[in-house]
């Protein structure tokens, strides 16, 4: 891990047409359009700071390494993966995002975002971020080195119906940060305020005068009190990744990841069937997966033709055939995705007919199947 200490810019000019990249349609909540004008970085320059250095004219274009300095900005995770950021890709979540980074005289280097969602998910921030170099700053030496953040949670916390909140402290390098995120159905919100050597109301105090600019309403946050704002013993809020590796690669890195860990399938100690075995009794009848690495002689392409009729998920590049009958009081099923190396990757399954939550439960794991195919 390298420290890094100063945030950097540099501006290109360049001809553009100013567009929103998503594919999808969207659809506005009143509430969230009224709060903010439907224009999400003019909303976020109400907040009281100067020296911004993202602001620029419509022909310019500002690079940042605001990844670097802040490794946790805007690192948010659905229920089950981290959300993808760009824009232009077709199935993204993300409608549109907003970066204001500010070089403020008095408080130093911060920013604050806002994001919308195509859809109400909630969404959750991680206890540790890591970002690499980026060679525009450091040259392509700079790929090698590795920034990295951690969150701690305090007492300001609450998750309602119409929204979810939190302040966290947030350390990066060798700066302690005061991080106030926001939900409010569609729209994220998040503010980052270093902490002025140790005074933490100071900055909790900048964070309220922010939320009162943006015209937020977070009753937890005028509520809270110096003692709420240390860190609690245990964290709550916090993302929990449910996925599960397997096949532990030359790299000494799993390659195989199956979404079992918010499940009640639990992996056994020695597999009664396949390489990984995982099984529990839903109350009707036993439901097992397991999984075994087989050859083939077929490139992905070849293979993917051969199976292209069969029901399939596709998680990224990734595509799942699956085909299951009924065999006596269970339905038994066998679903294959192309891993590498002429080799696929094969899930053999069972849950008793008619138990739709095992079936949820089946098929909730093979829609989400990962792989590291390099």
């Amino acid at each position: 891990m390298k420290s890094i200490q100063f945030l950097l810019f540099f501006v290109i000019l360049f001809m553009f047409t100013a567009c929103n990249s998503s594919k999808k349609s969207f659809s506005w909540d009143k509430e969230v359009a009224e709060l903010t004008g439907k224009d999400l970085e003019e909303w976020l320059r109400k907040a009281p700071f100067s020296n911004e250095i993202t602001k620029t004219d419509k022909d310019e274009f500002v690079v940042t390494n605001a990844k670097q300095v802040f490794p946790f900005i805007a690192g948010y995770y659905s229920p089950i993966q981290e959300i993808n950021q760009m824009k232009d890709v077709e199935d993204t979540v993300i409608y549109d995002h907003a970066e204001i980074i500010y070089k403020d005289p008095t408080w130093g280097d911060l920013f604050l975002t806002a994001t919308l969602l195509h859809n109400d998910e909630e969404v959750y921030l991680s206890e540790s971020y890591s970002e690499s170099g980026d060679a525009l700053f450091g040259g392509t030496d700079a790929l090698f080195d590795s920034y990295s953040a951690y969150l701690h949670e305090t007492a300001v916390k609450a998750k309602h119906p119409t929204y979810k909140t939190g302040v966290y402290w947030a350390d990066a390098a060798d700066k302690s940060f005061l991080l106030g995120f926001y939900q409010k159905g569609q729209l994220l919100f998040e503010v980052a305020v270093p902490i002025k050597g140790s005074d933490t109301l100071a900055t909790f105090n900048k964070l309220l005068e922010v939320k009162k600019s943006l015209g937020l309403q977070i009753p937890e946050w005028d509520k809270a009190s110096f003692a709420d704002l240390q860190v609690v013993e245990t964290p709550s809020t916090f993302w929990k990744d449910p996925y599960y590796g397997l096949y532990l690669g030359e790299h000494l890195i799993d390659e195989v990841y199956l979404k079992v860990k918010d499940t009640p399938l639990t992996l056994q100690k020695t597999p009664v069937k396949g390489d990984y075995y995982f099984t529990y009794n839903s109350g009707k009848g036993k439901v097992e997966l397991y999984t075994q690495l087989k050859p083939t002689d077929q490139q992905e392409p070849e293979f993917n033709k051969d199976h292209d009729k069969l029901p399939m998920y596709q998680n990224l590049a990734h595509k799942i055939y699956f085909d299951e009958k009924k065999n006596g009081a269970q339905v038994e099923g066998i679903a294959k995705v192309y891993f590498k190396n002429n080799k696929f990757l094969e899930i053999s399954y069972q849950y008793p007919e008619g138990d739709e939550e095992a079936k949820k439960v089946i098929h909730g794991v093979l829609k989400y199947v990962k792989l590291l195919k390099f």
